[in-house]
């Protein structure tokens, strides 16, 4: 990904996730978290806020588009110590998500939809 040429607005709902950056050639906003201390659900809500600048609570509820618990579960280690590495994606508010193993989201927006 080219360096950022627009940052969209900060959101402080995740402590450990970096600025969303957005790069406007791809039209693709980017983001990482710390999976050890912050979930994946938040995460993404805190991405689509910035990305749309809009308050968190005025967002349609991820449980509406995901199941949480299992889009959490998917990226933190299991009682046997590993994780799972590759990525999901889903859409949301007018975005295509994809959460990563690594910690990192990406939300791309959807156009002509």
């Amino acid at each position: 990904m080219r360096p950022s040429q627009e940052t969209p607005g900060s959101i402080d709902v995740v402590d450990s996730l970096t600025a969303v950056e957005c790069d406007l050639e791809e039209e693709l906003f980017q983001a990482t978290y710390d999976q050890s201390s912050e979930s994946a659900t938040l995460a993404v809500v805190a991405v689509i806020a910035a990305a749309t600048n809009k308050d968190p609570l005025e967002l349609a509820p991820l449980h509406y588009t995901i199941n949480g618990d299992a889009l959490d579960d998917l990226f933190t280690n299991s009682i046997t110590g590993t994780e799972m590495r590759g990525s999901t994606s889903f859409e949301y508010e007018g975005f295509e998500v994809t959460v990563f193993s690594e910690g990192r989201i990406e939300a791309d927006p959807i156009t002509g939809a």
